[in-house]
């Protein structure tokens, strides 16, 4: 309790953590929708972790691995969300970014859908945050490297894709160098 009643504390809970989710529900029998409104605040659990794994970023910079380990139903979607945001606007001690952008990888589409709500109802910027997704025109490796070209600060991909994409990746030398 001495640590979240911190002034800083306070400030970056409601400053980078506090928001609203929007959830849209469709009745399956009348197919009439509704919209339910939620604000979400970090658990304890979350807060720690993501601020641990801003310290550590900070401290190592960026290669190296880490695990956030969450039991189920605990918020690991937000936990992810928050961190995705945390290290796309990351800077370090000379106001340099830390990356040039974040990858969110997840293993099922599902999951996928989630992540992708939840990173991009977080954005305050238009643009911020790219799904790669089934559908558009090219395949789901060239959007992965397009997005990364463009600058993207946060993409969302499944596991599928990445191996595929990670040959068009190596093989752009636009992308050589980038963290």
């Amino acid at each position: 309790w001495e640590e979240i009643l911190e002034r800083g504390t306070w400030l970056d809970l409601t400053g980078r953590f506090l928001h609203y989710r929007f959830e849209e529900k469709t009745d399956p029998i009348d197919g009439k929708k509704t919209y339910m409104r939620m604000l979400r605040f970090p658990r304890y659990h979350q807060w720690r972790a993501v601020t641990k794994l801003e310290r550590a970023v900070l401290a190592e910079g960026p290669g190296h691995n880490y695990l956030i380990q969450h039991s189920a139903g605990s918020g690991k979607t937000d936990s992810i969300a928050w961190a995705a945001h945390r290290m796309a606007q990351l800077h370090d001690a000379d106001g340099k970014k830390v990356f040039d952008g974040v990858i969110v990888v997840s293993d099922r589409q599902v999951l996928d859908g989630q992540l992708q709500r939840a990173v991009e109802q977080l954005a305050t910027t238009a643009g911020v945050f790219q799904a790669i997704t089934r559908g558009v025109d090219s395949s789901k490796s060239k959007q992965l490297a397009e997005a990364l070209l463009a600058g993207k600060q946060i993409i969302g991909v499944t596991l599928q894709t990445f191996p595929h994409a990670l040959t068009v990746i190596e093989q752009n030398a636009g992308l050589a160098g980038r963290k």
